[in-house]
């Protein structure tokens, strides 16, 4: 009998030390998600829960000056990334939040980040803007219940692509951007969309714009997965 209850309690001590791996670890193994084709648009009344309020803290000097918000937290308010493009030839943040604030009456840039074409800013260069840095809520995506806008990160490629396609520059630095909003934001890789996506009252990004399922992080973890929004 003794040695029986040794042999339990010996179990449940390596048991509670395998507990101990962290997230990261328990994932890294995981195959890489291949995605057939994108996946059918959401309701824009989002039934989805807002996500909690939990902010994260993280190590500034891993990522490019900008992406992590003053004092390392990213806030648990974002539950989808949105991309948008200008619908003009030209154009940076500077460009557009002075057009916000002007001609839309808006109180700044309604976008979190703007990826430039080489007119304003250098081609494929990833600008951050103001809201991103307060982690406020976006004005890119006007929905019935405003979820998007709430809940959604705003990024906006420079470039008409109902004429052209956006660059191979453009198109690396939103991989790269997704890749670190969906890791660190803890966004899943099932809620990236477009703006015509969301609202189908848009052809944004245009139609030159590849499929949504292209930029999915290769790895990430869905939603479905994780069961929900983490």
């Amino acid at each position: 009998m003794l040695r029986h209850m040794r042999y339990v309690l010996g179990a449940a001590v390596l048991t509670i030390v395998g507990c101990g791996d962290s997230a990261s670890d328990r994932f890294a193994h995981l195959p890489d998600v291949v995605f057939p084709s994108d996946a059918p648009r959401p309701s824009t009344l989002a039934p989805d829960a807002p996500p909690p309020s939990v902010a994260r803290r993280l190590p500034t000097s891993a990522y490019p000056a900008g992406w992590i918000p003053p004092g390392g937290k990213i806030s648990g308010r974002w539950s989808s990334i949105v991309i948008h493009h200008s619908a003009t030839d030209v154009g940076g943040a500077a460009r557009f939040d002075r057009d916000h604030r002007i001609s839309r009456g808006w109180d700044e840039l309604g976008y979190h980040f703007v990826i430039g074409n080489g007119t304003d800013t250098g081609d494929g260069v990833i600008e951050v803007g103001p809201r991103w840095t307060k982690q406020k809520h976006g004005a890119h995506c006007k929905t019935p219940n405003n979820y998007y806008n709430d809940h959604g990160v705003g990024i906006c490629l420079v470039g008409n692509f109902e004429k052209t396609r956006p660059s191979a520059a453009q198109l690396a630095a939103l991989r790269r951007l997704i890749a670190f909003l969906c890791a660190e934001g803890r966004i899943s890789s099932d809620r990236i969309y477009t703006h015509g996506g969301v609202t189908r009252q848009t052809a944004c990004p245009g139609r030159n714009f590849p499929s949504v399922a292209t930029l999915r992080p290769r790895g990430a973890v869905a939603a479905s997965d994780l069961g929900g929004h983490k």
